[in-house]
């Protein structure tokens, strides 16, 4: 009995560190969108005053889905996520977030898991173009 396990432990053994080999490395915190989802934030700066002036942040936590804004200052110009599925052309949805300092908001959203969005964060400006921020990658 001793012997069969001994012969087939060998063979195992090999075939273990050739699946370890042939799994890819885990992406470094970071990198961007992975297949286990990821977390992203975007800081918003507020132009109206003539100057570039912190409005506060929009993120995106993949644990549970869920889209939060926070406004730092300035109220009278209200903060707000916009997301839409990567490489779909027309499909922006939008998020309302806070209009008064210290607001915070969160949205829970039941997205398909692996795949990737891109995600900003804008304040409202009225009679003129949004403030936004650059489009982020991430994972469902």
């Amino acid at each position: 009995m001793r012997r069969i396990f001994k012969a087939a432990a060998t063979p195992l053994a090999a075939l273990g560190a050739v699946c370890a080999l042939a799994m890819p490395a885990a992406a470094a915190p970071g990198d961007g969108p992975v297949a286990m989802g990821s977390n992203e934030k975007a800081k918003v700066y507020d132009y109206s005053n003539g100057y570039k002036d912190y409005a506060g942040y929009v993120k995106f936590k993949h644990k549970g889905d869920w889209f939060h804004t926070y406004r730092q200052k300035s109220p009278g110009n209200r903060i707000y996520i916009q997301y839409d599925k990567d490489e779909v052309l027309d499909r922006t949805k939008t998020i309302d977030g806070g209009l008064n300092p210290g607001d915070r908001t969160s949205r829970n959203k039941n997205l398909p898991e692996g795949t990737v969005y891109n995600i900003r964060g804008c304040v409202q400006v009225d009679g003129a173009s949004d403030y936004c921020s650059k489009w982020k990658k991430f994972t469902a």
